[in-house]
């Protein structure tokens, strides 16, 4: 009862900091916030597409996001008799001003030597956070237009942007992404469930169910193997295709393992990434240490049983050789009075044997505790790697206030893994073996578990669906984005595989637990030789069969909502340009002079 009522507190606790979360960025309470995931650009001096009438010394482009040291930018220029393919000038090393992280400034040497045409910038940049890397072409005139390329009047920062492409590079990367996910949270939802079925098993540490705690452990030990190994070898599968992606923006192919060493030191995404790593590289130590203890255990205590039962294998052996020895005594004598046989030699009294209490009790709460504590430092790990990736997830960029939105983040994912988690857990985990047991254990394990686990699921699946409420408040600008942008397409089929979790969930809890609940209560008032109990432990089996449809269902569910969320992470949100009017300034004096100059939009 303890732990249910911890158990509760702690689901009041997250639903009222997810609604306290929820609030502050409602449109009634606070205006919401723009987008910034991903580093794009929102504009540039000189401004793309405008006629100047001199080279500028230092081009600089304006990003939506902190960018790194690794973005970079080359220029080129088309001018009378030069090649028809441009020719790069001569450009200093790209560099960010201390005083702004979102400006990239690069300075053109000899600038006043440089000759009159057109002039393309051609920008990569790795966002700081997040770690994706995006690419884009700012042109602009000097003097008369030559190829035309951006002879077009005043085109501002929404050309200069090469959106993401879900080509053969990208989808891998997507794709990636999503399975590190997946067998990120079923690994988290594997430690919760195993630490609700500790607390339902009481707290005392006691297996009362007959061995069926242990045998799931044992069970879920090579699918944490599993995961872990999973978790690591996408992760580094996905560093690697992040470095291809900002190899592929310098304009390069292939893998370049400097690219992959700027995006792992020169971005705070790798320095997380570090992190992320050391902390699965422990929880890989603490797994093998653990099984060790357990293999050790387990010989330890079958030597001790071996130990224990040889004074009793040595006292038959004496008592054996004196019958032996006193049989032809008695022959000789003529006393063949035979002596009442003992039921069993175990019982005979050995004054010189204390009678020493069974430890059986002390050593079951003893491994109860060490299973306890052996429970808190999964948690522990687990939502230390979760929080790694709260720092550079997407709902953590698009708010202003970033430690709330990185909380905000951080619970979402905890969230998603014990709803997703814990139903792939019980529909492929749990209840497949169920059916070894006998058919009265059956509802009675699945009632204390469901009694400790449904308001867990309940509070992460209000807690997930507030996430993505809010990824929608913060995003989506206009309801034709809902269908014209790749983002908005996600977050709208992310959306509706929430409306089936629910309905779902629903019917989960509220149907097919309650029918559980009196199906158990039934079999006890019936006696197990009438045709009456045998049908109801069929009726009682075909509810267990279809709560683990339904957990297969949520699974799969949850299963397309990482997908959704992978594309998301992907394609970044619409971007949100800064409402400036540029105007096109006409002179009489000269078609070579200056048409249009830079205007002050913001701190831009």
């Amino acid at each position: 009862m303890r732990g249910r009522r911890y158990l509760r507190l702690l689901a009041m606790l997250t639903i009222g900091l997810s609604i306290l979360l929820g609030l502050s960025w409602l449109p009634f309470f606070s205006r919401a916030p723009a987008a910034l995931a991903h580093a794009f650009v929102v504009g540039s001096d000189p401004v793309d597409g405008a006629t100047i009438a001199t080279t500028p010394s230092v081009i600089r482009i304006f990003f939506n996001a902190d960018i790194s040291t690794a973005s970079n930018a080359r220029v080129f220029v088309f001018a009378p008799g030069g090649p028809a393919n441009g020719s790069e000038i001569d450009a200093g090393h790209s560099y960010i001003p201390a005083n702004s992280a979102r400006e990239l400034d690069t300075p053109l040497i000899a600038s006043a030597s440089l000759p009159q045409g057109s002039y393309q910038v051609k920008w990569s940049a790795l966002a700081l956070d997040d770690g994706h890397a995006t690419t884009g072409l700012i042109g602009f005139n000097v003097g008369t237009p030559v190829t035309g390329l951006t002879g077009t009047p005043i085109l501002g920062p929404s050309t200069s942007n090469t959106m993401p492409q879900l080509n053969l590079q990208g989808a891998l990367s997507v794709m990636w992404e999503w399975l590190t996910m997946l067998a990120l949270l079923f690994w988290v939802g594997l430690v919760t469930m195993e630490g609700l079925l500790l607390l339902s098993a009481g707290t005392s540490g006691e297996d009362t169910e007959g061995g069926v705690l242990a045998a799931l452990r044992k069970r879920g030990r090579p699918l944490q193997w599993l995961c872990l190994s999973a978790i690591l070898v996408g992760e580094i599968i996905n560093l690697a295709l992040r470095g291809a992606l900002l190899t592929q923006a310098h304009a390069q192919g292939g893998i370049d393992v400097g690219t992959i060493r700027q995006v792992v030191f020169e971005s705070s995404y790798g320095a997380f990434w570090l992190a992320r790593m050391g902390l699965i590289c422990i929880a890989l130590g603490f797994l093998w240490w653990t099984t060790r203890e357990q293999t050790r255990r387990r010989a330890a205590s079958l030597i001790s049983h071996k130990r224990a039962s040889r004074p009793g294998q040595l006292r038959m052996k004496v008592m054996e050789e004196r019958e032996q020895e006193e049989s032809p005594a008695r022959e000789e004598s003529g006393d063949v009075t035979e002596q009442p046989k003992l039921a069993s030699p175990l019982i005979v009294p050995l004054p010189s044997t204390p009678v020493v209490a069974s430890p059986l009790p002390a050593r079951v709460t003893r491994r109860g505790n060490v299973a306890r504590w052996h429970t808190i430092a999964w948690l522990t790990l687990a939502a230390l790697i979760l929080l790694t990736l709260a720092f550079s997830n997407n709902t953590a960029q698009l708010a202003q206030a970033h430690y709330s939105a990185t909380i905000l983040a951080w619970l979402q994912l905890l969230a998603q893994a014990a709803w997703f988690g814990g139903a792939a857990y019980l529909g492929f985990v749990l209840l497949p073996p169920l059916t070894t047991l006998k058919p009265d254990h059956h509802g009675d394990f699945l009632l204390h578990l469901l009694r400790y686990y449904m308001p867990l699921a309940l509070a992460s699946l209000a807690l997930a669906l507030l996430g993505s409420l809010f990824l929608a408040e913060t995003t989506i600008s206009n309801a034709q984005q809902w269908l014209n942008d790749a983002y908005g397409r996600s977050l709208l089929v992310m959306l509706l595989l929430f409306a089936l979790l629910l309905i779902f969930t629903f019917f989960s809890f509220f149907y097919l637990r309650p029918a559980l609940r009196q199906q158990v209560a039934l079999l006890t008032v019936v006696n197990a030789d009438l045709p009456g109990r045998r049908a109801r432990h069929s009726a009682l089996e075909q509810t267990e069969n279809s709560l683990k449809h339904a957990m297969h269902i949520l699974a799969a569910l949850g299963a397309g909502v990482l997908l959704c969320g992978a594309l998301m992470s992907f394609f970044a949100p619409p971007i949100v340009f800064p409402d400036v009017t540029y105007k096109l300034t006409l002179t009489t004096d000269s078609p070579l002079q200056q048409t249009m100059l830079t205007q002050q939009a913001g701190n831009l």
